[in-house]
């Protein structure tokens, strides 16, 4: 078995300072308030204790550690969720942040540091909180789950990264990892540590997931009306803190499994040396339960799965305003396709009277890496960031050479991969107390290419097998893409209650298939109404470009007068999509424990993009609507006393579309004709979707449970049906155990019940617009698992 995996990521440590007495103080949820502020997610107030050892600094208005005790920040918390309108202050203080060591509110529960290492975290924690202020959220809506909550989901750390996403608000569960946000289909932007990652081996709609929780110290998802730094995707940005700072310092080997044969080792270790710092984590998995089951059995037939990730991360502290960090990741997973038992062939072959469906042997291989590399540089009013990076990712399926063809009357076998290189850059430049200038650019190119080798049957003029020995089309072909943006946008601090953002990005697609461009002015007002609750609204204008992964009409072509003939040839060009965004919330706090978000939007688009899988390799295949319409609402809450954390999100959404205008010889005609007439519901709406957990913590104990509830994803002809809904409940345990006087200092255990009625739910049925298979949600498993801390 192959692999390719090493990683390393660009650490973001403690993003936190204390407010000016100007202006009140936003706290994380772990530790409410009542004088709440949707200017910049912030900590609380250092207690008592560590504020008598600290003064107010003359050069700003942070506080900064005496020259004798300097406290040590710890890494950055925020373990209940936060979901709130950010805006940043336009003050110096804020946007061009002081280079002297900054303390966090994690500073008081840092443990004591080695010797000669105080100045160098707290440095890096300046840079990672000037880093967020090169390009905040600016009146998007946020929401943060801290180190503390992602504990709280089955599995913790050795979740995939889609059962993070799925405990925030307006994210519904799909097949194959995927997640829908808001009622779109992908289109999510990944950044980690203020880099944005190019698009991932997932968007060829590969089962692998695009980050491992492992490295997560935080994750936010931003979404609404997103600021002008942010283009190409914008459904959502899932935006990732690693572990950093004091954290790094910190070794940890991991043993987990369970149902299904899961079995899944880890390592991590970390540290400081001098101006370098280090982090490096690396997990196998291996399990009976690769993909969803196409079957509601509760032990699906031929789905196991080896997969292997690593990540790390190394950065260099050149001086007190500047770093280097370097971030490599690699993944390689081999997958099963699941099989059906008792479907019969719907084809002859010669030599082969019959087959079983039970043991139809398809495979399916992915591997992805990506490399970032960046540069920090803070200078008086200016601060910036710049970085270089590449993605290699590449999807291999496998058919069953006689199971397909009698199934399906197509064996295809496919190789689809991709090559991404660009460049990043991003500055903030304070012009005054009221303005703060931003500015910056994104560029890369990508070549993808694509080889089959297909067996099929030819048909007779009536569409009939006309022969049962199959023949061979093979075809290599490839696409190319260039996309780039420019954007300047000004933060303007109105009055103390009033800060309004805008400005405009102008982005270009020159592709093999399509050449198009757009500038697109963005606008976000951010009302503080008064100590308890904060107002926003926002236009955006998206520019979303297609995936480079255009079937040219002369492929298509290839197999006309065989079993893979599609009903119609059109076969017209992706083209970008283009869209009207609007977003209007309000924040408040109801009680100190006890905060209440409420958040509406609309998105007009023309063209809107969408993918499908078509065949029985999952890769999926873009096209356009004409027409798409987007909207709906959110209801979030999160309480925090004492021990107990609760949390709860509500999501109403409604997507549609009208008349697919684009690779149009993947919809069979009877749905093309009745789509170019009528709005439908897109296949991946979920109407209602809900989100909700509490955990309780004593001394070294956790309990924890959660429940996920989804109304049903689309099925039917022209997706006019839908699933039933689902509701499965998680529950969990964690303790502690300390042990002195031994190189492991403590041991963790922890036990994870998923599905603990076992309720059996289907997500598809194999119906619908590019829906490809039935696919069940996992039934019950019980996981335990331990974990070694060094």
């Amino acid at each position: 078995m192959a692999s390719v995996l090493f990683a390393t990521a660009i650490a973001l440590g403690a993003q936190s300072t204390a407010e000016p007495t100007t202006q009140p103080t936003t706290r994380s949820l772990d530790q409410p308030t009542a004088n709440p502020t949707n200017s910049i997610s912030l900590p609380p107030p250092l207690p008592e204790s560590a504020a008598a050892t600290t003064r107010p600094s003359t050069a700003s208005s942070t506080l900064s550690a005496p020259a004798t005790e300097p406290a040590v920040p710890g890494p950055a918390v925020s373990d209940a969720p936060t979901t709130r309108p950010a805006i940043s202050s336009p003050s110096s203080r804020e946007s061009a942040p002081s280079t002297q060591p900054v303390i966090s509110r994690n500073s008081v529960m840092a443990p004591p540091p080695a010797a000669g290492q105080v100045n160098e975290v707290t440095i890096t924690a300046d840079l990672d909180r000037t880093r967020d202020q090169i390009a905040p959220s600016l009146g998007a809506v946020k929401y943060t789950m801290g180190p503390n909550q992602l504990q709280d989901i089955p599995g913790g750390q050795n979740a995939p990264f889609q059962q993070v996403l799925l405990r925030a608000p307006g994210v519904v569960e799909d097949s194959f990892g995927q997640e829908h946000v808001r009622g779109e289909h992908g289109n999510l932007l990944y950044r980690v540590d203020g880099v944005i990652l190019p698009t991932s081996i997932g968007s060829l709609g590969g089962f692998g997931q695009e980050l491992d929780s492992r490295i997560i110290n935080s994750v936010t998802l931003i979404d609404g009306s997103l600021p002008a730094q942010f283009g190409f995707r914008t459904a959502g940005v899932v935006d990732v803190t690693t572990k950093s700072g004091a954290s790094l310092n910190h070794n940890e080997f991991s043993l987990y499994g369970g149902s299904f044969d899961t079995f899944q080792p880890s390592l991590q270790l970390g540290g400081t040396i001098g101006k370098w710092d280090y982090f490096i984590a690396g997990s196998y998995k291996y399990s009976g339960q690769g993909i969803e089951n196409p079957t509601s059995s509760t032990f699906p037939l031929h789905d196991y799965t080896n997969q292997e990730r690593a990540f790390g991360y190394i950065g260099y502290r050149i001086d007190d305003t500047s770093r280097l960090t370097l971030l490599l990741n690699g993944s390689y997973g081999t997958f099963q396709i699941p099989d059906s038992p008792g479907v019969a062939p719907s084809f002859t072959l010669a030599n082969h009277p019959t087959f079983n469906s039970a043991s139809v042997n398809e495979n399916q291989n992915e591997l992805d890496n990506y490399e970032v590399l960046s540069y920090q540089k803070t200078l008086d009013k200016l601060s910036l960031q710049a970085s270089l990076y590449s993605r290699y990712g590449r999807i291999k399926f496998n058919p069953d050479s006689v199971g397909d063809l009698m199934f399906t009357g197509v064996a295809g076998k496919i190789t689809n991969g991709f090559l991404t290189d660009g460049a990043q850059f991003d500055a903030a430049y304070v012009l005054d107390d009221h303005n703060t200038l931003r500015f910056g650019f994104l560029g890369d190119y990508t070549s993808e290419a694509v080889g089959t080798n297909t067996a099929v049957f030819p048909l007779d003029a009536n569409g009939n097998q006309a022969s049962d020995t199959p023949f061979a089309i093979t075809d290599r072909r490839g696409n190319w893409g260039y996309e780039y943006g420019f954007y300047l946008q000004n933060e303007w601090k109105i009055a103390d209650p009033l800060t309004l953002n805008f400005g405009a990005r102008y982005d270009r697609f020159d592709a093999s298939f399509d050449h198009e461009d757009q500038v697109s002015p963005r606008v976000n007002l951010v009302w503080k109404i008064d100590n308890l609750a904060t107002a926003h609204a926002g236009y955006a204008r998206y520019f979303v470009p297609p995936p480079v992964q255009y079937i040219w009409p002369q492929t298509v072509a290839k197999y006309n007068g065989t079993s893979n003939t599609p009903e119609n040839f059109g076969d017209s060009p992706l083209r970008a999509e283009r869209s009207n965004y609007y977003d209007i919330g309000l924040s408040r706090q109801i009680a100190p424990a006890l905060q209440a978000t409420v958040d509406a939007f609309y998105k007009a688009a023309g063209p809107l993009i969408d993918n499908g899988q078509f065949g029985s390799a999952v890769i999926l295949a873009p096209f356009n609507y004409r027409q798409g319409k987007d909207y709906g609402a959110e209801f979030s809450t999160t309480y925090k006393q004492g021990g107990l954390s609760l949390f709860s999100n509500f999501s109403w959404v409604s997507a549609t579309g009208k008349d697919i205008d684009s690779s149009e010889y993947l919809i069979g005609n009877d749905e093309l004709a009745y789509i170019s007439k009528h709005f439908i519901h897109l296949d991946h709406e979920s109407e209602y979707t809900v989100s909700a957990g509490a955990s309780y913590t004593w001394k070294d104990n956790r309990v924890y449970a959660d429940i996920l509830y989804g109304s049903g994803l689309r099925a039917g002809f022209a997706n006019t049906q839908k699933q039933p809904d689902y509701y499965p409940v998680n529950v969990g345990f964690e303790h502690i155990f300390h042990i002195p006087d031994s190189a492991v200092a403590q041991m963790r255990f922890r036990l994870d019940i998923v599905n603990v009625f076992d309720q059996v739910y289907q997500l598809r049925d194999g119906s619908g617009v590019g829906v490809g298979a039935p696919q069940f949600g996992s039934r019950r498993g019980i996981y335990a698992g331990l974990t070694f801390d060094f």
